[in-house]
């Protein structure tokens, strides 16, 4: 079935049993590009963890109206809050990283900027903001969830390590790391979560991967002095987007299913 997001400027409120005017951008989606006829189904969320199963019940030239059947809570975010603070990227590797991170669950992404970043991408203007946030919009819609990841602006390295939160696991995958595995640094976090009486605050993990050209180790050091734990992946030297979704996707079979 088809999902679209719905702000609160496009509709202050959705109730069921109401019928509503769908916004023109989707209303344009639903008449014009999925061709949905009256009685056809669709879903809309916005943004709060619920979603609202609706029914065409009208549709022309001038607008596409639905009656809202139902509302669901959605049961598809993940217990684990990831923020990913991803080194800039050439666009077409950062935008990937976007989409299969919003897929897989990413709560946050910060776009950090690293000794070794390409000049000129902390420079990103208003239109790639819009890009960027339009890309985990969609991502958002396609795999089922109900909530829209953050985008944060851009930020140095330092300002994302100084905001770490408190109680966070802060994770920094480095190929010249031969020491601590992710997958013992996760089982570790695994039994310390396990012992805790108090439960209540979401469990949060900030993984922090490096651009292209990889960290220095001068960031490396100044991430240890703000409690980030380093970690290897392997002995094979992972491109960045590789090794974000695959920290990522570590993350959430590691420690999600504890919960």
């Amino acid at each position: 079935m088809h999902r679209f997001f719905i702000g609160k400027s496009d509709l202050p409120a959705i109730i069921a049993g109401e019928s509503i005017a769908l916004p023109d951008k989707i209303a344009h989606q639903v008449r014009d590009v999925l061709h949905l006829m009256v009685d056809e189904q669709l879903l809309l969320f916005d943004n709060s963890g619920t979603e609202y199963l609706c029914s065409v019940t009208q549709s022309s030239r001038t607008g596409v109206e639905v009656q809202v059947l139902e509302q669901r809570d959605g049961h598809t975010e993940a217990a684990v809050h990831i923020i990913l603070c991803q080194g800039l990227l050439k666009s077409a590797r950062f935008e990937f990283i976007l989409e299969k991170g919003t897929e897989l669950g990413v709560t946050t992404f910060v776009p950090t900027l690293c000794h070794r970043s390409i000049a000129g991408l902390e420079e990103a203007g208003p239109k790639k903001l819009q890009r960027w946030e339009r890309i985990i919009q969609e991502a958002t819609e396609q795999c089922g969830r109900t909530q829209v990841p953050e985008l944060q602006r851009i930020r140095p390295l330092i300002h994302t390590l100084t905001d770490i939160p408190p109680g966070a696991l802060a994770i920094m995958p480095w190929e010249e790391e031969h020491g601590k595995s992710l997958h013992e640094v996760l089982q570790e976090e695994q039994q310390v979560w396990s012992a805790r009486q108090d439960k209540q605050e979401p469990r949060t993990v900030v993984i922090f991967i490096g651009p292209e050209g990889g960290l220095t180790p001068d960031e490396v050091e100044l991430a240890k002095r703000h409690g980030v734990t380093i970690v290897t992946l392997g002995k094979r030297i992972l491109r960045a987007e590789t090794a974000a979704l695959a920290t990522v996707a570590n993350v959430m079979y590691e420690l999600e299913a504890s919960i």
